[in-house]
């Protein structure tokens, strides 16, 4: 790892941010901090020409000269200090200046203390090994080193993700006719006459299971292939239409628990607003008529007993559901008052 990149990595998240609007840098925004370490160290040294002065980014491009040439300094010096010829005398004697003597003290005195510097790496830097002279150097990217990633990361980048699905969810299912639909049934189903059409449809389907049987009508083979044995098919048997033990239960059942109600609501119809039909008044007649028919056993014979047996609950069942409607009346004409 550089010093430039360790010095990168010092840096917390918002100081990063503030060198990438600094330096140019487009697209940061939606980059986690190891990323945006990446793209800030590629940036700056793709425009290292135009950003190297900057006194901001100096401590950068420090650490950057000293990991990719560590021996330019003392090259440098080396190449500046050329050594004088001595000076002649008259009397034909050579002597030294002043100067001459000290710039090799000098230099060895830098040289050894570049030297130390060095092979002693400080606390906040990390070392790098400087190449033999034989060797070319080949530049390495922090992008090119495996970093195994942190929980910390691993979480923020299920979090974004988990959080990108939602929002996607729900745009969709905002766009989509879903919620018009759901709308639409349950403000159909927000009413006293919702509740007693369910009603009537669970008294009318445990009812045929003893009116209209089902046939048997053919049998779809077994298919190995997929796993799947003998399918029986059944239909309703329709010739029961024909015979007095579909139509007794039934009529004794539309009796009372349809047109009866139906014409005693109409009769007695407290209702305001126009409503043809007291819903009220219809479920009170339809617990009178179960109480007296089904629950005293007053009129029906066998088709009573057939009654009985198809809706669920029986008389007690035929209670319930008039119990529910009246309940169900009262409350929507209190919240209409």
């Amino acid at each position: 790892m550089s010093g430039a990149v360790y010095w990168l990595q010092k840096q917390r998240k918002s100081e990063l941010v503030g060198l990438a609007e600094h330096v140019g840098l487009r697209k940061y925004e939606g980059l986690l901090k190891p990323d945006l370490e990446v793209a800030l160290e590629e940036h700056m040294r793709v425009n290292a020409v135009r950003l190297a002065r900057d006194p901001i980014l100096k401590p950068f491009y420090t650490r950057l000269a000293n990991a990719s040439s560590p021996r330019k300094r003392e090259i440098v010096r080396e190449s500046e200090s050329v050594k004088q010829e001595p000076v002649k005398q008259e009397d034909g004697a050579e002597t030294t200046s002043v100067d001459e003597v000290r710039k090799p003290r000098a230099r060895r005195h830098t040289r050894a203390r570049d030297e130390i510097e060095q092979t002693q790496p400080s606390d906040s830097e990390p070392s790098v090994p400087a190449p033999s002279p034989g060797t070319p150097r080949t530049p390495l990217s922090f992008s090119q080193i495996a970093i195994h990633p942190i929980p910390a990361v691993l979480a923020d980048r299920i979090e974004t993700q988990t959080k990108t699905l939602f929002e996607s969810f729900t745009s969709y299912v905002s766009s989509s006719p879903l919620p018009v639909l759901l709308n639409t049934i349950r403000a159909t189903l927000s009413s006293v006459i919702s509740i007693e059409l369910f009603a009537l449809f669970i008294e009318a389907w445990g009812l045929r299971a003893q009116v209209l049987p089902m046939a048997y009508l053919t049998t779809i083979p077994s298919i190995p292939a997929i796993g799947t044995g003998e399918i029986s098919i059944l239909i309703p048997d329709l010739f029961a239409l024909l015979t007095s033990a579909f139509w007794g239960p039934v009529a004794l059942w539309l009796f009372t628990s349809l047109l009866l109600p139906l014409m005693a609501a109409w009769f007695f119809n407290f209702t305001e607003g126009g409503r043809n039909y007291d819903p009220l008044s219809y479920n009170v007649t339809k617990a009178l008529l179960a109480w007296v028919v089904y629950a005293r056993g007053g009129v029906g014979g066998e088709s009573r007993g057939v009654v009985e047996k198809g809706v669920p609950g029986g008389s007690q069942g035929l209670l319930i559901g008039a119990g529910i409607g009246v309940l169900a009346s009262l409350y929507e004409a209190v919240l209409k008052r």
